[in-house]
């Protein structure tokens, strides 16, 4: 177990350094290059002469390799995921306040998306072909194919502005526990996050059940009497899990991507707010940071699932030591 973890850290940081060598790489193509701060921080000064001592003062004229080299150096042993010259302030200081509050509610969501999606995807596999499992499939597939800013919309429209009140957007306190002070304000974002969630991962989990319960060794279980329920539980769910484990661990970066838009349309200070006003301002560095930092959540899941894959399902710790 300890070597299948070992080769998992290794490859998420290989993985690690092509995200921050491509982050690192990417501010060399904007208007100006790397030099392109110059000119937001020297006004109407920015000269030829001047943006040159400014590129000097601050490392820019170093070779690609060592200015790379630093860049890692800073991230990987400084937590230092650079300095906005828009607002004036390293990058983590911006992004630190909000980054709690787009993680409780990401969290929050992928722990009722299981909760939800995967008794509802085992209880279509056991009730296959009936009504419930074809109204569960068409809500499924509406939720799966609706854009997220418009069930968020229809969300409010129906349940904030309509006959049932419910705060149409969190509290504006920038501390992270304020999801347990104040639950009532966070019902609507993390539905909606939810929702877009369990439509995709309750029809995964129903195909995986009905591919395990077509094997041989579920036919053998029946043939020896075992009851539904225990050749349901005991024999097709745990082989079932393991492709989803995988599945959540990977739903990890939708969950994110996600919440940038609920963020939005629900004017919550967090991690997605950042992210927009980031990018609408151009201010590079921002965004860049915030893309490592989410690429390190996204490989943390992976690993996380990883983990658990191996814990489930100890053929494939086999596997990769007999490989």
């Amino acid at each position: 177990m300890i070597t299948y973890i070992v080769r998992r850290l290794v490859q998420s940081f290989l993985v690690l350094l092509i995200v921050m060598l491509v982050t690192f790489t990417l501010p060399y193509f904007q208007t100006g290059g790397i030099l392109a701060p110059a000119y937001s921080v020297l006004g109407t000064h920015a000269n030829a002469y001047t943006v040159h001592i400014w590129g000097v003062q601050h490392g820019m004229n170093h070779p690609y390799l060592i200015r790379f080299w630093n860049y890692l150096d800073q991230v990987v042993f400084h937590a230092n995921l650079g300095y906005s010259y828009k607002q004036n302030m390293s990058v983590w200081g911006i992004i630190s306040l909000y980054v709690p509050r787009t993680v409780w509610l990401a969290l929050s969501a992928l722990v009722l998306t299981v909760l939800i999606a995967l008794p509802l995807g085992i209880f279509q596999a056991a009730r296959r072909n009936s009504t419930f499992d074809y109204t569960a499939t068409g809500v499924a597939f509406f939720l799966y194919a609706m854009p997220s800013f418009l069930l968020c919309m229809l969300m409010l429209q129906f349940f904030s502005f309509g006959w049932i009140h419910l705060p149409a957007q969190p509290p504006n306190e920038v501390a992270p526990w304020a999801m347990f002070t104040d639950p009532v304000g966070f019902i609507l974002p993390i539905a909606c996050l939810t929702l877009l969630s369990v439509a995709g991962i309750s029809r995964f989990m129903r195909g995986t059940v009905l591919d395990v319960l077509v094997q041989d060794y579920v036919r053998t279980a029946r043939a020896k009497g075992a009851t539904n329920r225990r050749v349901l539980f005991r024999h097709a769910l745990r082989n079932a899990l393991g492709p989803i484990v995988t599945i959540l661990g990977l739903s990890l970066p939708a969950l994110f991507g996600g919440a940038l838009i609920i963020e939005s349309v629900f004017n919550y200070s967090g991690l997605g707010i950042q992210t927009v006003n980031a990018a609408v301002t151009f201010d590079v560095p921002t965004v860049l940071g915030i893309t490592v930092l989410v690429s390190i959540m996204t490989l943390l899941g992976n690993l996380l699932a990883d983990v658990f894959l191996g814990v489930v399902n100890p053929r494939i710790r086999v596997e990769v030591q007999t490989a």
